[in-house]
This record gives C-alpha cells, sequence and structure tokens, in this order.
C-alpha cells in the first residue's frame, strides 16, 4: 500500500494543515439554521465528486424516461424495482463482469443499483423566469459559478470556504480538484481571488505533469505557488500577519504536495499494482472501466482519497468528440446511447468502489460523500420521433432543455430511487404543485453538505434538501 495513503490523518500533520490555510484569510462562519439546511448531513469530513456532462446533456431521456417519446426515445427498464423515476431504456441492462477474472463480484448494472439514486426532474437556472437558458455561454456561467453573470466557480469556493482549508485539518488536506478541459467544466475553476483548484487535463496528463527540466516542479505546482504569492501581495496587513506566517510556509508545502503527485497510486493507468485505499489501480481499471471518463474517475477517487474535499470530472461523452459531445445536434442516434451507457458504466463503477473504500473517519467513502452531475441544458426542438431533422436535439430554452434532471447518488442521500420536481410526459412543463430546484441550489446543497455557508455569496439561496 503506498505509504501516503496508509495514514492520511498522521502524513504531514502541521505542514499541509498549514498549507491549506495559507491559501485563504480567516472569516467567522455562522451557520444557518434555515429548515432546509437542518436536514442536510453537514460535516467537514464529508466529500463531493461531480460529473460535468460537456456540451449540454440530454438528462431526462437518461433519468426522467416516464416522459414522452419525443423527450425520450428509448422507452424504460423493465426490473427496476423501487425506483420511481424510470430508468431510461438507452442504458444497458447487463453486470459488468471485469472484475470477476480479479476475484471479485460483477459490478451491478444500474438497474440493480437505480434505488441508489435520487434524481431531481425539475432543475432549472432561472426560475420563474419568462424561459431558460438557450445558448451556451450563459449556462456555462450558471454552471460554473451559480450566477448569470459568472464568477468564481463552485469548486474554488468550495477550496476558500472549506473549514479543512480555512482553519487546518489532522492530516493531509488535499486541494479541490477538476479533472478535463471542456469548455463547460473549466468554469468550475474560475479563481475565487487568488484561489483556484487543481487544474488536470486528464489521468494521462497528470501523469506527465509530476516534473520538469527547470527544477522538477510540476506545472500545477507553479500555479498553486503563484496564487500563493499573489495572495500574499494583496493580504499585507496587521490583520493578516497571521496569514502571512503561514503563507511562508508556502513554497515548502509545495514540496510535499508534489511528493503526493509522485505517488505510483495516482498513476491509475501506468501502475496497475499500485494500492490505496484498499484497491489497486487494476482493480479500479476493473471497476470503473477503461475509458477516458473511467480512468479520470479513478483519478478523482485518488484525490478523494488524499482528503480532496470536491473533485469535478468532466465528461466529453464518448462519440469520438475531444469537448462538448453531449452536444448533439446530429448524429445522435449513434451518439447518444454510447455517451449514456459510458456514464452509466462509471456511476456503476463508483457505486461499487465507494462501498469498498475504507474512510479515515469510518465506515466508507460511500458513508461520506455525495456524486452529483452538472450540464448546460437539456435537449427540445424535435419531433414526434425523439429527433430533429438532422438526427439530433438543440436547445432552445424551452422546457424541454429548459428542465434538467440530476442525479444525486452516495450514502449521505436517504431518499435513493425517489423522483422530485415530475415534469408532463407531454410537454415537459413542471407540473402543479410539484418544486423547481434552481441549479443555485443545487450547488448550495453540496456547499451545506461540506459544512460551508453559500449565504455570502448567494443570499437568499436555500439549498435543496429533497434528497436528504
Amino acid at each position: 500500500m503506498s505509504k501516503f495513503f496508509a495514514n492520511r490523518r498522521n502524513f504531514l500533520k502541521v505542514g499541509l494543515g498549514g498549507a491549506a490555510a495559507a491559501a485563504v484569510a480567516p472569516h467567522l462562519w455562522i451557520p444557518r439554521t434555515s429548515r432546509a439546511g437542518m436536514a442536510i448531513p453537514s460535516s467537514r469530513h464529508n466529500q463531493v465528486l461531480l460529473f460535468s456532462l460537456d456540451g449540454g446533456a440530454r438528462t431526462a431521456a437518461m433519468f426522467n424516461g416516464n416522459v414522452d417519446g419525443r423527450w425520450n426515445p428509448y422507452g424504460v427498464q423493465a426490473g427496476s424495482a423501487g425506483t420511481e423515476w424510470g430508468v431510461s431504456g438507452v442504458f444497458d441492462n447487463l453486470p459488468y463482469q471485469d472484475t470477476v477474472a480479479l476475484g471479485m463480484l460483477p459490478v451491478p448494472a444500474i438497474t440493480a443499483i437505480s434505488h441508489e439514486i435520487a434524481v431531481l426532474g425539475s432543475i432549472d437556472h432561472t426560475p420563474g423566469a419568462s424561459s431558460g437558458v438557450g445558448d451556451h455561454q450563459t449556462a456555462r456561467n450558471w454552471i460554473g459559478s451559480g450566477l448569470a453573470e459568472g464568477g468564481p466557480g463552485i469548486i474554488s469556493r468550495i477550496y476558500s470556504g472549506h473549514k479543512n482549508y480555512t482553519e487546518g485539518s489532522n492530516g493531509l488536506v488535499f486541494p479541490p480538484a477538476v479533472i478535463g478541459t471542456g469548455q463547460a467544466t473549466t468554469p468550475l475553476g474560475a479563481p475565487d481571488g487568488s484561489i483556484t483548484p487543481v487544474m488536470v487535463p486528464s489521468h494521462s496528463e497528470f501523469v506527465a505533469q509530476n516534473g520538469d527540466d527547470a527544477g522538477g516542479q510540476p506545472v500545477w505546482a507553479r500555479a498553486l505557488e503563484a496564487g500563493l504569492d499573489g495572495y500574499a501581495m494583496k493580504s499585507r496587513s496587521n490583520r493578516h500577519k497571521q496569514v502571512i506566517a503561514r503563507l511562508a510556509n508556502g513554497k515548502a508545502n509545495v514540496e510535499a504536495f508534489r511528493n503526493v503527485f509522485l505517488d505510483p497510486a495516482l498513476k491509475v493507468e501506468t501502475e496497475p499494482t499500485a494500492t490505496a485505499n484498499g484497491l489497486t489501480n487494476a482493480q479500479l481499471a476493473a471497476i470503473l472501466g477503461t475509458s477516458q471518463l473511467g480512468r479520470d474517475t479513478a483519478l478523482a477517487l485518488r484525490f478523494l482519497g488524499y482528503g480532496s474535499a470536491a473533485v469535478c470530472v468532466g465528461d466529453a461523452g464518448d462519440n469520438g468528440a475531444s469537448v462538448g459531445g453531449w452536444d448533439t445536434h446530429s448524429g445522435e442516434m449513434t451518439a447518444y446511447p454510447m455517451s449514456a451507457n459510458n456514464l452509466a458504466r462509471v456511476l456503476c463503477g463508483v457505486n461499487y468502489a465507494l462501498k469498498l473504500m475504507p474512510h479515515p473517519e469510518g465506515g466508507t467513502y460511500w458513508d461520506h460523500t455525495i456524486v452529483g452531475c452538472l450540464t448546460e441544458f437539456g435537449r427540445d426542438n424535435v419531433m414526434e420521433n425523439g429527433y430533429n431533422s438532422g438526427g439530433g436535439s438543440d436547445h432552445t430554452g424551452g422546457p424541454g432543455s429548459r428542465y434538467q434532471s440530476y442525479f444525486a447518488m452516495g450514502g449521505l442521500v436517504t431518499k435513493g430511487g425517489q423522483f422530485f420536481g415530475r415534469t408532463d410526459p407531454m410537454s415537459m412543463e413542471v407540473m402543479a404543485n410539484e418544486p423547481v430546484f434552481g441549479t443555485t441550489a443545487y450547488y448550495a446543497m453540496m456547499m451545506s453538505v461540506l459544512d460551508i455557508d453559500s449565504s455570502t455569496f448567494w443570499p437568499g439561496v436555500e439549498p435543496v434538501n429533497a434528497v436528504f
């Protein structure tokens, strides 16, 4: 087992806690006591894993299957007992057998775990507005920052507001991370002042960034160091003397993080025998698959194992596109099933893997993690057969693209299998007396799970609590 993962709580107890605290100024945290917040299991020891479906995914056709064929041309699966949300017929319904050769049980198909996945079927960027968002840039502002005008990315907000980073923590406190370069994924890492998460293009490029010829400092480390230095220049006052003192240790801590990046367990493709959190890289490959998304998700699980509060993995779709692969204006009949099944493969694997990974706070990572998704918009402008004239679908801001279906999974989710925010099967408008969930409120839920008060930058926004 990697020596770094063997005992996370005993690794660099002071140094890395200092590195995290160095990144942001201290602040007064006052917990909210709203009805919404009280129902959410909040803890600094919880973790968030998000999947960004780059390009605008047809989420209703995966997670809101009980709608007209115009919106879900694939029908629904049989045999999903205890599931309200209508598992789409686009998904394969067979277990994944790759793990059997390693002496492990097969990874169950999505129909077998659908009762552990809750779905919010009426996610809307602009609740109450006359129409939805139909253009990419505005949608990316919303999913990047939770604000129409854009701003600091939510993963950067987590880094700057999480107690493990502002107050320090026993054990290794690895930064939040964004994996992927899609145009809908990178805004989640937009700087919060000088604070940015670790930005990793992919699992393979991450390995290539371990060092360079200019002194062995990796690309990510130079960026982190520049951010720390930049913050120091902006915070030279008596009130910030303690922060500046912590910053004095920042460069030494960068080198400590470099050692983390050199751990063989983080080379998820090239070091199959490397082990961390009870699983080898070969086992992760069998559990998650070896697609780009599977490998990137394996790296995300390694980051969570080092204590990262949140990781976002960009999914470009498994249809040959480098970015924006879910934006299927044509050719969707072939591309969409490939992308949907690649995503389902990984979600089933995450469900399987998290339950096998012991968590330093007790239980498993499943018990301390919430898994969710985001995307620019759904799809509309379709004919009776469910596609436009080019065999694809568009995003005009009408009900089909406006109201998205986001999933929530993990041991923190107590209402798995349930569906919230039902839409009319024919029109895709939200039905009477059903809730509409704002994108920002969905993000506020993630913040609340991590014990972060989001009211300072999203005043008046109550976190979604329906899935708890």
